[in-house]
């Protein structure tokens, strides 16, 4: 979505998040993947706000230092917007219309339901097939996002000397990346509505998604890793990278499981419960079959088995690499580390392979 050209072959995954730059090559290998190369680049504290890039030139600096230690020979990229700064609206169009006479009927349409000016929003549209209640209509899903979001990721790639080749919307890569996830759970022939919860350095997202229907609920809240790193500063008189490196090696005080890390995952668990609860009133005729954990806390061990307990639901690690080969160049050991983290850029790398 918000394309800025055909995708094609070999595309770099790259997500920026509030608190690191992830890149992903994938390759296809048979009917699958092949892993080539990926990297993880944190970023400097305060030049992403809420996912806001402040600062494209420190931004752009931390994503060319990830993709020249990644070693990826890529210079086409795919990007994406958060879902939040996106305006979604299904609308019903003639089936009897051109392409030509579809999309300058959507851009007519779109105006009605966009709250700025066509000038000031990049927008693209997908034609999801016919309207279920009338066949000589076809549904049609239209996405919209101010200029500014699209452009500040374009900038950031170019300050990287990449060519962002399309802008995607994260509910989207991530509904792209979920159709591996999805292979993956037991008995998922009975299972049609997958929760994937993404919980990141700030911000912790859902994603519900119907085999048949794709996303059909998203929403976001602010919660993160970075409480976690923040409450060690707090409690051991660190500053904000110590604190994060004594978080990822485990070399902190005795106390640190009982009196912090038990009491943020708990925390972690009553976040996730209250957006799965806005789900649930949003829409009451459904239920989520099975909950996938990602995000760079979902390496936290013990999380999946708590997630799963205190919802009631069953949980997996999300893991879109399972049975992917790895490159030689990639370590298998940082890769395992990162992989849950990695879910964005996953769907953003395939997009390169979208027929």
């Amino acid at each position: 979505m918000l394309s800025l050209g055909k995708s094609k072959q070999g595309l770099l995954g790259v997500d920026v998040s509030s608190a690191a730059v992830k890149v992903l090559e994938l390759a296809r290998q048979g009917k699958g993947y092949r892993v080539e190369a990926f990297a993880v680049e944190p970023l400097p504290d305060g030049v992403m706000v809420d996912k806001v890039c402040q600062d494209t030139e420190a931004v752009g600096s931390a994503l060319a230092r990830a993709v020249k230690r990644s070693g990826t020979k890529l210079k086409h990229c795919a990007m994406a917007v958060p879902s939040s700064a996106v305006i979604t609206k299904t609308i019903q169009m003639s089936a009897t219309l051109s392409d030509t006479e579809l999309e300058g009927q959507v851009f007519v349409e779109a105006d009605q339901y966009i709250p700025y000016t066509l000038e000031e929003v990049n927008l693209d549209f997908q034609v999801l097939g016919k309207n279920e209640k009338n066949p000589q209509l076809v549904d049609v899903l239209v996405v919209a996002s101010r200029r500014e979001n699209v452009d500040s990721r374009v900038a950031i790639a170019e300050s990287a000397k990449l060519t962002p080749e399309l802008v995607d919307v994260e509910a989207y890569a991530i509904e792209h990346a979920s159709e591996r996830l999805v292979e993956q759970i037991p008995d998922r022939e009975n299972k049609p509505i997958v929760a994937i919860v993404d919980v990141g350095s700030s911000v912790t997202a859902v994603y519900v998604v119907s085999q048949t229907e794709g996303v059909i609920y998203t929403r976001e809240q602010n919660f993160g890793g970075r409480m976690l790193t923040e409450e060690i500063m707090r409690r051991y008189s660190m500053n904000y990278q110590e604190a994060g490196s004594a978080k990822m090696s485990g070399d902190l005080p005795a106390d640190y499981v009982s009196n912090i890390l038990e009491p943020f995952k708990q925390t972690m668990m009553d976040q996730i419960q209250r957006l799965l609860q806005y789900f649930y009133v949003t829409r009451p005729q459904d239920s989520i079959d099975h909950i996938l954990l990602g995000g760079g806390c979902a390496a936290i061990a013990g999380v999946d088995e708590m997630l799963e307990e205190s919802s009631g639901t069953p949980v997996s690690v999300a893991n879109p690499f399972r049975g992917m080969a790895l490159s030689r160049r990639v370590n298998q050991q940082r890769f395992a580390n990162d992989a849950p983290a990695l879910l964005t850029a996953c769907g953003l790398a395939m997009r390169g392979y979208a027929s």
